[in-house]
């Protein structure tokens, strides 16, 4: 499904005929609604690993960065895990010394950097991966694709008229109901299938113990 189809869909399914003004919005809306609910697969990001310089105090991240999934420094062949996070506060207030070198074993976010907890005592290989917003389709291009709209077309589709529905006048209470309900089921099926694929094909479930 490319974004000309897309859009016509939402407008089919709203019967609406005068969205063409707000539709990328909406569907720039409907995309966010969903990568801010899931962390799966596509949306994991692995960027190649780069040098960090001695005295280095932070990791700046990009402007599509979610979470980070985590984050090494290499030297000598060995790897360094930095798998502790602090809040800013924490760091800056217990951590008094602005000079003081090893190796970092925390960060905190502060602003769009990852700082951290000590300044770089020499000269390390930085490797990471952390989950991003995918591009979003556009309207300037109308068969632009993305990974949402070739491989998860139906969530896509459902996302998009449950933020279109909560706008969008005239729009029947059952059928804002009905894909708010489309929305979660479509979105719970992607995430049980990449949690599959990561456990080997085995989803794992916890729920309370009940008589």
């Amino acid at each position: 499904m490319n974004y000309a189809e897309l859009s016509m869909a939402i407008s089919d399914w709203l019967n609406k005929d005068s969205l063409d003004k707000v539709l990328p919005t909406i569907i720039r809306f409907g995309q966010r609604d969903l990568e801010d609910s899931l962390r799966i697969r596509p949306m994991e990001y692995h960027p190649v690993t780069a040098s960090l310089a001695a005295a280095t105090a932070l990791l700046a991240l990009s402007s599509d960065f979610l979470e980070l999934i985590y984050l090494m420094l290499i030297k000598d062949d060995v790897r360094y895990v930095v798998d502790g996070r602090e809040s800013s506060r924490a760091l800056y207030t217990e951590r008094l010394s602005a000079t003081e070198t090893g190796t970092p074993c925390k960060v905190a976010r502060v602003a769009d950097d990852l700082v951290f907890d000590v300044l770089t005592d020499s000269a390390y290989i930085r490797d990471w991966s952390y989950y991003r917003r995918l591009p979003v389709l556009v309207a300037a291009t109308p068969n632009n694709t993305n990974w949402w709209s070739e491989h998860a077309e139906e969530a896509l589709l459902m996302s998009c008229l449950n933020k279109a529905s909560g706008y969008v006048t005239g729009i029947l209470k059952e059928d804002k109901e009905k894909w708010k309900e489309a929305a979660l089921q479509t979105r719970e099926v992607l995430r049980l299938r990449f949690a599959a694929e990561e456990t080997g094909g085995a989803t794992h479930r916890s729920k309370p113990f009940s008589l």
